[in-house]
């Protein structure tokens, strides 16, 4: 019986050690580390899955590389399908779906190749991610360790024809440096959102005007004058009615320079609301997407959620507002649904015409909720999405048409 202690406690010990090494190893190589929270590259590569990704030079990439890359405020791991060479551009394509990505992949947004991948140790990855999971592999560590020392009456170093059994200090010491130096990264990342949150109630405080029980183009005033001294890509700003959900819009023609930099170009996990790059910023385009981190802390689009989760917060928070320097925009909420990274959703721009009613009809039938107001929206309306993570591991997604305007006084 001491014996299948023993054995326990070290295979404990050394599936922990082993699973938060495969995680930190390979990032001291240049490589990125991501779990794979969809099916779309299914079966080569399965939900659960490790993918590492090492940067890779446009002309090393060819047809059939699996590639990670940002989409907006999300990672995407494809397979690649085509290459535009001149204006390096790829098509890309996940192995379960049966046709390649709506949207062509600039190069610039490309992480690298995907160079290897481990099934199920995304679960673990996912775990070890959170402040619980880091508790409970320290926790299991310390069994591991009284487990695999039960029955030990040698060590290390004892007279010639005894049994040498490893010192169970070792692999404690070993495991208390990878959890603490976890739990060390869980506190970076908890005054890294304080440092956000406190930025953006500043920005709050400093820059704008709430007002409560007043018409709805008098409920927030910018001041995107000192704004724009600060950082010239502040280009509107979003407000969703009733919520706290009231951020600056930035907009750089790209997906990656604020995804985790802030409006002051500090780098924060939080990062920034961002229009979509292919967009106009003056949000003229018939459809706009707005990209926002789903935080654990509920900043930034994380209450987001609470539309799927709560049955009655539509009807409380139907309405966001888009504010530019020229114009203040009202969107009623007509279509909210969880879809994948690299989905038909995110196409930009439209016109008005017959694609874009076809458009607006399919985001209407994929809707979580049917919402009485969408039989009116037609391709003559504007719509904005807001886009954020998903609990389910894919992309939320929620859509308003214009329903009002009001010019800046």
């Amino acid at each position: 019986m001491k014996k299948c202690f023993s054995i326990s406690g070290k295979t404990i010990i050394a599936v922990i050690i082993m699973a938060s090494l495969s995680l930190v190893i390979p990032k001291l190589f240049g490589m990125s580390v991501y779990n794979v929270i969809s099916g779309s590259m299914e079966p080569t590569i399965s939900v659960g899955s490790i993918v590492y990704a090492k940067p890779t030079e446009f002309d090393k990439l060819a047809n059939g590389d699996i590639i990670a890359y940002e989409a907006g405020a999300s990672v995407v791991t494809h397979r690649i399908d085509e290459i535009d060479r001149e204006d390096k551009l790829i098509t890309t394509k996940g192995d379960a779906n049966r046709a390649t990505d709506v949207m062509p992949v600039a190069y610039i947004n490309v992480i690298g190749k995907v160079v290897a991948h481990v099934p199920l140790l995304g679960y673990v990855a996912a775990g070890l991610s959170s402040i619980i999971g880091k508790l409970v592999a320290l926790v299991l560590l310390v069994v591991g360790v009284i487990l695999s020392s039960t029955g030990s009456e040698k060590v290390v170093g004892a007279k010639e024809g005894s049994t040498k059994v490893l010192n169970p200090k070792i692999p404690l010491a070993i495991g208390l440096v990878i959890i603490m130096g976890s739990l060390g990264g869980f506190l970076y990342i908890y005054m890294d959102y304080s440092k956000s949150n406190s930025l953006y109630d500043n920005l709050n405080d400093s820059f704008t005007a709430h007002k409560e029980e007043v018409p709805w183009y008098e409920m927030v005033d910018v001041d995107f004058a000192n704004l724009q001294s600060i950082n010239k890509d502040v280009a509107a700003w979003i407000y969703v009615e009733g919520t706290d959900i009231s951020y600056p819009i930035m907009y750089s023609g790209d997906d990656d320079k604020y995804l985790r930099t802030t409006m002051e170009m500090e780098h924060a996990t939080a990062g920034s609301i961002f229009l979509e790059g292919f967009n106009i910023p003056d949000f003229s385009d018939s459809h706009n997407i707005l990209y926002g981190h789903n935080m654990r802390n509920l900043s930034m689009f994380g209450k987001l959620k609470y539309y799927k989760e709560d049955a009655g917060f539509l009807d409380e928070h139907k309405y966001f507002q888009v504010i530019t320097p020229e114009q203040k925009m009202r969107f009623e909420i007509f279509s909210y649904f969880d879809t994948d990274a690299a989905s038909w959703v995110y196409v930009v721009p439209y016109s008005e015409n017959q694609d874009f009613a076809d458009y607006i009809d399919k985001l209407i039938k994929h809707s979580v909720k049917d919402i009485e107001v969408a039989k009116e929206i037609g391709p003559s309306d504007k719509v904005v999405t807001l886009s954020t993570c998903s609990t389910t591991g894919r992309r939320f997604t929620v859509h308003g048409y214009l329903y009002e305007t009001h010019g800046v006084e």
